[in-house]
């Protein structure tokens, strides 16, 4: 088993009296590519800060490789680097920007090469690139060397947030080849904030959701918030005028916070499910995407219910066993034990 990198025990944070992050106990693991997902407002980037060391916690701790965040030696700090979604570049040459981080570490044997190289990473000729100006570079090329500087640095842990933001369509693919090449030659672990789910999943090991600053123990792809309605004892959430999820009043649904459903806890049919209506909620919907999921060798089922859609997640020998296409009509099966709702 990994070892663990990161672990957050009862991290706090508040701005302006509201609270932003409210993160009760969470591992990150060694080797890993995390993905960290959740609307806006969510608190992943203000988590990513905190794994960075650029902020610290109200109240709680965050642990590195078991040693205090907020106290750790700079040996140790040295391996953390993040990237930001608007990264800044010295007023200096790409060159000069690159050669940066090695030199304050005092690393300058073979720096031409060690630029090149980085250069070459993430798509930028040396000889076109190495002497530019800092501000003859269009935003997606900025990006490009931000990355190559935090890449040259060879780090443990290297934490994206937004990275393919300013990106060109011939970006993506060399930034999801760099990381890639990072996670396997230097044994990387990678944390990424995206709001490119697609994307995400294709490249992630493990994703997580954020709502409301707090962790959900999935992705939060299956959020359902707000035209949330009460009706006697229970609350209803309609997806169109014959389907709808109806959950007892005492579960404390709000509009804003509603519920999230593990995708990997969904279970869809050919035929119409025989279930107890006691512990599960049947729904019918059209298939709108099939993905694999090489990295976990799982299938992604998009599913339209409605005007919503939610996704199921399971395992490339099930879909093998009894395959869905698109535009095809299915049937879902949410088990209670598979509804969260954020606390």
């Amino acid at each position: 088993m990994s070892k663990i990198l990161y672990q957050l025990k009862n991290v706090r944070k508040v701005y302006s009296n509201k609270p932003v992050l409210d993160i009760k106990d969470i591992s990150i693991y060694e080797g890993e590519i995390l993905g960290l997902v959740g609307s806006n407002g969510s608190g992943k980037s203000t988590l990513l800060r905190h794994l960075a060391s650029l902020e610290l916690p109200d109240s709680g701790e965050i642990l590195y490789r078991g040693k205090n965040l907020a106290t750790l030696p700079a040996q140790l700090k040295r391996e953390i680097t993040i990237l930001l979604p608007e990264p800044y570049l010295l007023k200096r040459s790409v060159k000069e920007n690159l050669a940066f981080g090695l030199k304050t570490r005092g690393e300058t044997d073979n720096l031409d090469k060690k630029i090149d190289e980085a250069l070459e990473l993430v798509g930028l000729l040396p000889k076109k690139f190495r002497n530019r100006p800092w501000h003859e570079l269009s935003s997606g090329e900025t990006q490009r060397v931000a990355f190559a500087a935090r890449l040259i640095l060879k780090p443990k842990t290297l934490l994206l947030d937004e990275p393919t933001n300013s990106l060109d369509i011939s970006g993506v693919p060399i930034f999801t080849e760099a990381i890639l090449h990072a996670h396997e030659k230097w044994k990387t672990t990678v944390i990424i904030v995206s709001h490119d789910l697609d994307w995400l999943s294709s490249i992630a090991t493990r994703k997580m959701g954020l709502h409301f600053g707090r962790m959900m123990e999935f992705s939060t792809t299956n959020l359902l918030v707000g035209n949330w309605k009460e009706s006697g004892e229970h609350v209803e959430f309609y997806f169109n005028e014959t389907e709808c999820i109806k959950l007892p009043k005492s579960w404390r649904i709000g509009p804003k916070r509603g519920v999230a459903i593990n995708p990997r806890r969904i279970q869809v049919y050919n035929k119409p499910p025989v279930c107890d209506s006691k512990k599960s909620i049947k729904l019918k919907g059209i298939v709108r995407e099939i993905v694999h999921l090489t990295k976990s060798d799982e299938v992604s089922i998009k599913i339209s219910i409605g005007h919503h859609v939610i996704e199921s997640v399971e395992s490339f020998n099930d879909f093998k066993s009894r395959p869905f296409f698109p535009s095809q009509s299915i049937y879902v099966n949410l088990p209670y034990d598979a509804i969260k709702v954020p606390r």
